[in-house]
């Protein structure tokens, strides 16, 4: 078994838990389609909007997409520029609110494991000060990504640990009740950066063989092999809602970025930071470790959007187009 790696076999990174997104200053979509519909509470609240003014905004809404070609397990910054009150955006049949930016409302709309490649549509529903409703359109090609396989071997012991529910119930129901939720403000801003420098040793989504068993689940995050005691550096602002030890992944930091839009960081051999407390990109929130379940020391860093693990790594190598 190689050293610096994730026990556990995380089946975790395929489920969506609900919650939302976020984001501002998109690359443009291009060819957004839009659409009124006269205010709620109407006699012909479905009928199209006259041309007068109670019906158009002084700024009109533009749907921006950092791309339209998103991998499995990637995510798209969709921005709303203009004068709306409110919306959100909805993507292969999961809902997101927009969340106030600088410039914008955003969010980040993240693509699962398993969901279906090819063509699909985008939808914004959103509602002007004046009580107008509408809508943007745009098709997002999702890319079938191409899941790497690690075949690993454990003694008895540690299988019945591994796969023991019981071990990883109440971490499940932490985590999914921490990624669940949602704070409506932009607490991130600028580009993403790694948390560390070193070799990637596990990437996101790896499918595990154990023992010789069919490969089967998705690794929920990025494994980065650095020795014991490694700065770790938080990799955008946040407010950090999670400094403790689980049993799985050990010490754990987890960064609220707004939006329902989190990282976190496991394994860690000590915290620098507290709950509640507000960092900035860079600033060094922990020391790397070998606490939980791992095989030497390493850094497990992981990001997650609306409940769904996504790639880290594609935060930071723009094939998410931010």
């Amino acid at each position: 078994m190689r050293a610096g790696r994730m026990w556990w076999l995380a089946g975790f990174a395929s489920v969506a838990f609900a919650a939302a997104a976020c984001s501002a200053e998109a690359k443009d979509g291009g060819g957004a389609i839009v659409t009124y519909v006269t205010p709620a509470g109407t006699s012909t609240a479905n009928a199209p909007a006259s041309a007068g003014a109670s019906a158009t905004p002084s700024e009109p809404p533009e749907l921006l997409l950092s791309t339209i070609e998103v991998y499995q397990s990637g995510a798209i910054l969709a921005s709303v520029t203009g004068t709306i009150a409110s919306g959100s955006v909805t993507f292969l049949g999961r809902p997101f609110p927009l969340t106030k930016g600088t410039q914008s409302m955003y969010a980040f709309v993240p693509t699962d494991t398993e969901d279906p490649a090819g063509p699909q549509a985008l939808r914004v529903d959103f509602t002007l000060p004046n009580g107008t409703k509408g809508s943007l359109s745009e098709t997002v090609t999702v890319l079938k990504t191409k899941w790497t396989v690690d075949s690993l071997t454990f003694t008895d012991s540690q299988t019945e640990t591994l796969l023991d529910p019981s071990v990883v119930a109440n971490e499940f129901a932490t985590l999914k009740a921490v990624y669940g939720k949602i704070t409506l403000r932009k607490l991130w801003t600028g580009a993403w950066q790694l948390p560390l420098d070193g070799p990637v040793t596990a990437r996101y989504g790896e499918q595990r063989s154990i023992n010789g068993s069919v490969p089967s689940g998705h690794h929920g995050g990025t494994d980065i092999g650095v020795p014991d005691g490694t700065p770790v550096m938080a990799t955008n602002s946040g407010i950090v809602v999670l400094a403790r030890q689980l049993q799985v992944r050990g010490n754990m930091v987890i960064i609220d970025h707004g939006g329902g839009l989190f990282s976190g960081y496991a394994h860690l051999s000590s915290f620098s930071v507290a709950e509640g407390q507000s960092v900035v990109a860079g600033e060094v929130i922990a020391m790397s470790g070998n606490t939980g379940l791992s095989t030497g020391a390493h850094l497990h860093w992981e990001m997650s959007a609306a409940g769904i693990l996504l790639d880290a790594l594609r935060f930071t190598d723009g094939t998410n187009g931010f």
